[in-house]
């Protein structure tokens, strides 16, 4: 009989190798770093919770054909310490032989002791799972937003995350975006100029950092950046040689008070990355204008990241395009509990989410 249980280590191995076949397309083994990676991660991760563990579906045959990634947060609801948990990787295989394995797996994860049960990478087949079990889309983190900087570079460099051979095309985009860049109509995609009062400053990791947990600290529901967390997350987050060198900015005012602070990984002539850009109520539009010029100066053809409420205001006028790639969902025991990231009064995404860790950028091979 078919049952659902905590990856051990003797599962890492099976299961990185479905990861590999089923999220990765690849139909050779998995490079060992990958499992490596596996088993830091969700067996040895200095914050992983015993009580929510990754989980296995095992068939009927005792093959492992299903598996959901699952990593704890802590959190601060106001002064509440809250358990959260995101489910990162859910993937079956065998569908016409065991097709409820994924429905299985997500009731299970939902069902654990955690307070809060989220993902920001639900496709349109989990989110109708995530429904079903009285989940709940949250619209406002559910975009992907592109910004573009030079039109046939960002093309080119799309092109090039599918065809290693328009990676080579760098010189002649160049030379296209130059003859358009005098074009009126096109100066839309020069960034805008941010107030003269305002500057940016490339952060180390300990001014990144204190920035965080300053400009985080007005929200009702965020991480418990405290105890080593964020400088585990932190240590993690700029290692994504996949997207790139990372790049962490504070923006401040001409008396040195941060106001906002991002952080990107790019690769020159590249598509950035955005992992976080963050700001004090109300000045989000101006850290985005600096934080597009920054990327722009370090070679960027555009950036692309996740979306916030509080982003979506500010890219008004500021031709940024969004698309729906992926949802964020959530799903609590207390419906009271998902008030404030239902009305985006709260830290989600980015640091506070999945895509901090290595499986988003890392280069295993």
């Amino acid at each position: 009989m078919s049952e659902v249980r905590p990856l051990s280590a003797d599962d890492v191995g099976a299961v990185t190798a479905l990861y590999y076949r089923i999220l990765r397309h690849s139909k050779a083994p998995p490079p060992a770093a990958l499992s490596a990676y596996f088993r830091a991660f969700y067996l040895d991760g200095p914050y992983r919770d015993p009580d929510i563990p990754a989980l296995v579906h095992v068939a009927d045959n005792g093959h492992v054909n299903g598996f959901v990634g699952i990593h704890s947060v802590p959190y601060l609801l106001g002064e509440r310490r809250l358990r959260a948990a995101f489910c990162g990787a859910l993937m079956s295989e065998d569908h016409e032989s065991d097709p409820l394995a994924g429905a299985r797996l997500l009731k299970a994860f939902v069902s654990g002791p955690q307070d809060i049960s989220l993902s920001e990478t639900a496709n349109v087949i989990s989110e109708t799972m995530w429904t079903k079990l009285r989940g709940r889309t949250i619209p406002g983190y559910s975009f992907e937003w592109f910004r573009v900087f030079r039109p046939a570079g960002f093309a080119a460099a799309l092109a090039g995350e599918k065809a290693a051979l328009a990676r080579h095309l760098a010189p002649i985009t160049r030379f296209i975006d130059g003859k358009l860049s005098g074009r009126p109509s096109l100066g839309r995609f020069s960034p805008a100029t941010a107030p003269a009062a305002l500057t940016v400053d490339d952060a180390d990791f300990a001014s990144f950092a204190d920035a965080v947990r300053k400009l985080s600290a007005d929200k009702q529901a965020r991480p418990d950046w405290e105890n080593g967390y964020l400088d585990h997350v932190l240590a993690n987050a700029v290692i994504k040689p996949a997207y790139g060198q990372a790049h962490m900015g504070l923006v401040k005012t001409k008396s040195g008070e941060p106001i906002g602070a991002f952080l990107y990984h790019l690769k020159w002539d590249g598509i950035g990355r955005v992992l976080q850009v963050m700001a004090i109520p109300g000045r989000l539009g101006p850290v985005l204008d600096l934080m597009f010029a920054h990327a722009l100066e370090h070679g960027a053809a555009g950036l692309r990241g996740r979306s916030s409420p509080d982003l979506i205001e500010a890219a008004t006028g500021r031709y940024m395009i969004m698309a729906t790639i992926s949802s964020t969902v959530i799903h609590a025991k207390d419906p009271a509990l998902t008030e404030p990231f239902l009305s985006g009064n709260c830290m989600l995404t980015g640091l506070a989410g999945e895509r901090w860790n290595r499986f988003f950028g890392g280069d295993f091979e």
